[in-house]
């Protein structure tokens, strides 16, 4: 369920009328990010778009719903394999339907409050095991990938595959967090909303698993070259340095938190870059908690529940997300690059 921003005005009267008729939901149910009220100053400049959040927010609560995240598999709305699900996130959807074995459509946010509602959903599409067969083979023709890569490859895959189902050959020793970021890319540049991943993911086993015993309708290789287009296609650069850097789209697990502060321990943000880790609320207060606020604190990086994309960050932004990318106007870097520019040098100099 998206919040309070103008053009969402029809759904949160809905949403109002559900709340006040007294329904619950049934099964466990999570809604996207919500605005980080812990920054408030630095989101000041956004706040005019979110006149329905208070309201939302309370109606939500009288539904049952209390998360708000777009990696709920990461808390508690983990799904089993094979459990019918009715999810609207397409990050997260890709997710459970590639990682975790779950089924679910890419449904609407208003279809999706009402399957929680009745705890039923329509039986059909990605729910029926004849519909998850492979139907794109995807040869990756080199080894020595990284994040930033895989990202990009999401990118090609999703432009390719459209809505059919991409198999994902070579990338053997790949880890579902990169997954994760892979899937949300190409569900951003196309609507893929299931991927196999040979001896990766649980239902390509084998290549034979992936396509049901049946042949590729198409296979197309992916080189390293092919990436460095795709790149230039996607970021926006800017003639000014960032105002604000994200981290996560989708939301970072606490592994890829612990990832970046290991690489910011040291270093310090320049004061007038916003630099967000965006993570969700269990992951954000287990670190405040923990030793690792030291490397917040001295850095100035901003641990955040907030989405780069529901909340939208002033610009110039840049981001090492492939998603932010595609949805708006950002400078597509990896990791590494997002931290030098933050703490070392403009990117202009």
């Amino acid at each position: 369920m998206n919040f309070g921003l103008n053009f969402v005005n029809a759904a949160a009267d809905i949403l109002h009328q559900i709340a006040e008729a007294g329904l619950k939901v049934k099964v466990e149910t999570s809604a996207d990010p919500i605005i980080d009220m812990d920054y408030k100053e630095e989101l000041k400049v956004v706040y005019p778009m979110f006149t329905l959040h208070d309201q939302m927010m309370k109606d939500l609560e009288k539904l049952g719903i209390h998360e708000f995240t777009c990696t709920p598999y990461f808390t508690s709305n983990k799904p089993k394999f094979g459990e019918h699900c009715a999810w609207s996130e397409s990050s997260a959807v890709i997710y459970i339907n590639s990682i975790l074995g779950a089924r679910s459509n890419r449904e609407g946010g208003l279809v999706d409050l009402a399957c929680a509602i009745t705890g039923k959903t329509p039986y059909h599409g990605l729910h029926l095991t004849e519909n998850r067969k492979g139907q794109i083979l995807f040869k990756i023709l080199f080894e020595d990938w990284d994040t930033f890569d895989l990202t990009s490859i999401g990118l090609k895959i999703g432009e390719i595959a459209g809505n059919k189902i991409p198999v994902i050959e070579g990338l053997k020793k790949v880890s579902f967090d990169d997954l994760k970021n892979l899937g949300a890319a190409s569900a951003a540049s196309g609507a893929v909303a299931l991927i196999h991943v040979i001896d990766v993911t649980p239902e390509a086993k084998k290549v034979e698993d992936a396509f049901q015993n049946d042949k590729p309708e198409e296979i197309i290789e992916i080189e390293k070259k092919d990436l460095k287009e795709l790149r230039e296609k996607y970021s926006t650069e800017w003639k000014q340095q960032p105002k604000n850097i994200s981290i996560g789209c989708p939301q970072l697990s606490k592994e890829e938190v612990f990832n970046v502060l290991k690489k910011l321990k040291g270093k310090k943000i320049q004061k007038d870059i916003n630099f967000w880790i965006c993570t969700n609320n269990d992951v954000k207060n287990s670190i405040i908690n923990s030793d690792f606020s030291d490397i917040l604190k001295s850095s100035g990086a901003k641990i955040t529940s907030l989405c780069p994309l529901l909340t939208p960050l002033p610009r110039p932004l840049m981001t090492n997300s492939a998603k932010t990318c595609f949805y708006s106007n950002a400078s597509y870097r990896n990791l590494d690059d997002c931290i030098k520019v933050a703490t070392e040098v403009k990117e202009n100099d």
